[in-house]
Formats: C-alpha cells, structure tokens, sequence
C-alpha cells in the first residue's frame, strides 16, 4: 500500500525512543537508561535469542522506563499490554531504589540489578516465544518462566518469583566477565538459602521484635526468638516465624496490565 509514492511499514519507534533517552543529558537517568538497553541487548544476545533463525522475527528489544511506584516490595515491572505511550515491552524500574551517590545509583548495586533486568526480559521472552503466555489471572511465574530462569542461572520462586539465591550459572558467568562482583551478603555454605538473602542492613529504629504468624495469615511479634509459640484460635494453626519478603531481591503480585516483582 502507498501513500503519495511512498510505502508504508510498520514503524518500529524503539529505536528512537532509546536514542532519545541515551542524548538526554539533562536527564537523570539518563546514563542509567543507557547502561539498561546497553545490557538488555547483551542479555538477547547471549542468552534469550542468541541464534538467528529463518522461520520468525528476533525477540524485541524492551523500553526502558523508570517511575516511583510508591511501592519499596516491588523493584521493577514487565507491563503486558501497550503503556500509556502506546508501546509494547516496556520494562520499568521502581525509582524508590535509586539513591544518591554522587550519581543517581540502584541501591543493591548492579549484580541485583541485572538479575532484576534478565528476569523481567525473560517475561517478555516468554509472551513472544513460550508457548504458555500470560493471560489475567494466570500465574506470572509459572513452570515454563522458572526454567528459563533455571537456565540462565537465576532462581525464582515458582508463583511468587522472588529469588530465593544468589544466582549462578550463566549469569553469573557474564558477570565475571564484565568484572561485576557478586554481592558478599549472601550465603556461600550448604546450608539452605535464606527466604531474604538480598536484606540490607537494619536501619535505625527498625523494630527488632520475631514476627510469627499463622496458617490464616494473622501476624504476631514477640521479643523473643526462642519463644516457644502459639495456637491460632481461628485456624487451629501453631504460630511459626514469617516469612517476611519486604527485602527480598523480588515481591510479586500481578494485576491485569502488569506483571510486578
């Protein structure tokens, strides 16, 4: 089909909109922008569609956004339909993580980061080339997303999709190569990980009370971490230590647009 002698295309306004955000200095997270769809097109590359094949187009690069989500539990989100902008992929970072250091930095540094990054490109991986794509009401964070994730060597919990552990594998591979070190608060024994390896240090005035709570999700906190527990008079149910996801590397929830960790 033309139009005055000049035929129309699909207009792909990615690449645009990552030039915008890279020449826009004034912008501050503009070196951060540039860093991300630097190390998403890595990512592709290496991992998520490193083979060019005949029989169908290449996984799409994202569009790097960033936003206050008022919201410290989520770190970033893959939104599943069209933003307001009309763009697909998007893949935003929840500005809240972002501190002050001379520059703006992401606040659990850049190993936690790209796992953050690589985990919301895999769900774009998976709408355009799994066969079990997302559907509202659908668990996010299903059998097919965890082994791919599995793959590359990051380790989300199934439904939930925090990362239990630091990850490994092929990701970590690349890591080293880039000279990105792991992060040292993280267990390095036998033993099993722990539900909050990605916790920073406690800051001032933070309760130090043992929160427990119950198989009906009523929440208790005592000052002991001994303390020998409680039946719950709704459910019947023993009291036991919460697990508490407030600082894991990721928190879930999924809403009709978006996916959020």
């Amino acid at each position: 089909m033309r139009e005055r002698g000049i035929p129309l295309t699909d207009f792909d306004p990615k690449p645009e909109i990552r030039r915008n955000a890279e020449n826009a200095r004034d912008w501050e997270y503009h070196e951060e922008a540039q860093y991300l769809y630097n190390m998403a097109v890595l990512f592709k590359d290496r991992f998520l569609d490193p083979v060019l094949l005949t029989d169908r187009r290449r996984l799409p690069d994202p569009v790097i956004s960033f936003d206050d989500m008022r919201n410290n539990k989520v770190l970033a989100t893959y939104t599943l339909r069209r933003n307001p902008q009309g763009l697909l992929d998007e893949i935003t970072f929840n500005t809240v993580h972002y501190k002050e250091d001379d520059k703006l930095v992401w606040s659990w540094g850049r190993w936690a980061q790209l796992e953050t990054l690589l985990h919301e490109q895999i769900h774009l991986w998976q709408e355009n080339f799994g066969e079990h794509k997302h559907k509202p009401g659908r668990v996010a964070h299903d059998k097919e997303f965890v082994a791919k994730c599995e793959s590359l060597g990051l380790h989300p919990m199934p439904v939930v999709g925090c990362h239990m552990q630091v990850a490994d594998g092929p990701f970590a591979q690349l890591m080293k190569e880039l000279g990105i070190p792991r992060p040292n608060d993280v267990p390095r024994t036998g033993k099993p990980p722990k539900a909050d390896w990605f916790r920073p240090d406690k800051e001032k005035g933070r309760s130090t009370l043992t929160k427990y709570e119950c198989g009906c999700g009523q929440k208790i906190r005592v000052g002991k971490k001994d303390w020998p527990g409680a039946t719950c008079k709704s459910c019947g149910e023993d009291y036991k230590v919460s697990i508490d996801f407030n600082h894991t590397l990721y928190k879930a929830g999924v809403s009709l647009t978006k996916d959020t960790q």
